[in-house]
């Protein structure tokens, strides 16, 4: 398991990856999954759910990434829109929540349209 040092830390990431698996797997059924427009990754499953912590009050959700942009477990954040996109890099900045990647969704998928902030 990426990360996971203890038998505790690999419950909790197992735990985790259900619980994004579960958001993730709601919103392709209603549909709402496409509502959204950028995916964002991080560096690693401890910042991505540092990042996932501070999205209350964001027009984003966090989801397991996705394979077209990574294949293994990792913690992905959809995005609305360019706006909303733009102020919630700036918070993960000012929160120092390193991001990876920022990648946009077309009809094949994402395709990566930024990297490292």
């Amino acid at each position: 398991m990426a990360e996971a040092k203890s038998f505790g830390e690999k419950v909790f990431f197992i735990l985790t990856g259900i619980r994004l698996h579960v958001k993730e797997y709601f919103l392709r059924l209603t549909g709402l999954a496409g509502r959204y427009s950028y995916c964002l990754s991080f560096p690693s499953i401890s910042e991505g759910l540092k990042a996932e912590k501070e999205l209350k009050g964001f027009k984003a959700v966090s989801i397991p990434i996705p394979d077209e942009i990574f294949k293994g477990c990792g913690v992905g954040i959809l995005v609305k829109d360019e706006r909303e996109l733009e102020r919630l890099l700036k918070h993960f900045e000012s929160r120092k929540i390193m991001v990876s990647g920022i990648f946009k969704r077309d009809r094949d998928g994402f395709k990566e349209v930024g990297r490292e902030r």
